[in-house]
């Protein structure tokens, strides 16, 4: 699992999802809005990079633990394994915590 936070792999990964509208839509959304100021206070990962299999955008920092409506994550995936690796991989997921998965 690796947080992207520097500008030019978020705009990069911004330009690869933009290629797979509209299945990537939920998480162009949030690294759209993280490119342009981020707002929401989000932040993007990815299982490896650059040849990503799977993303996730979730909130940065602490969320509330049964506010599954701001604990919003949304995810795109090109390899299912690669997915499923990186949800189960510890720290990604708040399993106590109520949330709502977009993708």
């Amino acid at each position: 699992m690796k947080i992207l936070t520097c500008p030019a792999h978020l705009q990069h990964l911004e330009g690869i999802l933009r290629k797979s509208l509209p299945l990537a839509l939920p998480v162009f959304g949030a690294v759209l809005n993280i490119n342009r100021g981020n707002p929401g206070h989000f932040e993007v990962l990815v299982d490896k990079w650059p040849e990503f299999g799977a993303v996730l955008a979730r909130p940065s920092g602490e969320v509330p633990v049964n506010d599954g409506y701001w604990n919003t994550q949304a995810a795109f995936y090109r390899d299912l394994g690669a997915y499923r690796a990186l949800l189960e991989t510890p720290g990604c997921l708040r399993w106590d915590a109520a949330f709502t998965l977009i993708g």
